[in-house]
């Protein structure tokens, strides 16, 4: 899956766009990434923030994480926690940040060794679950009303 997601997002061309621009600074770590900024420091849910969240590269530099719009200077990081987890999909992974002014992000991305091995940013690393919001569950639970509707439609009513 993240070779895919790296495809579409075009990665490793945004990674050397980023770098020939930026000679100054070295890109560590580059993933196509999901991004949510939320009001506290929250666990991680399933959700409308998700639906509508920011989605581009995510690229850890010497000096500042980068994606999209987002620009995060390294020494406003207060807190850095690289939490894991499993899904239908496979394993991934969500960075969760804190900044000096109370700003929370998370960003949603496949499992990168390239996170777990840089030296930047100190991160702790916990293995987790995603919990389901009520708008996550609705969705669920109408798809698979709609499913069972379709099947019957399709191959027992006939």
């Amino acid at each position: 899956m993240k070779g895919l997601g790296d495809l579409i997002y075009g990665t490793e061309r945004v990674r050397r766009k980023y770098e020939a621009s930026h000679p100054d600074e070295k890109v560590l770590a580059a993933d196509a990434s999901k991004g949510i900024i939320t009001k506290q420091d929250q666990g991680i849910t399933r959700g409308t923030d998700w639906v509508t969240s920011q989605r581009a590269v995510l690229m850890l530099t010497s000096h500042k994480i980068v994606c999209g719009k987002w620009t995060i200077p390294i020494d406003q990081i207060q807190s850095a926690q690289l939490l894991k987890f499993s899904s239908v999909f496979g394993d991934g992974t969500v960075l969760k940040l804190q900044t000096a002014d109370g700003t929370n992000y998370q960003f949603g991305m496949q499992i990168n060794p390239e996170w777990i091995e840089q030296q930047v940013i100190p991160l702790s690393y916990e293995q987790t679950k995603i919990n389901h919001s009520p708008f996550s569950i609705a969705v669920r639970v109408i798809a698979i009303g709609y499913l069972i509707y379709w099947v019957y439609e399709r191959f027992i009513a006939n």
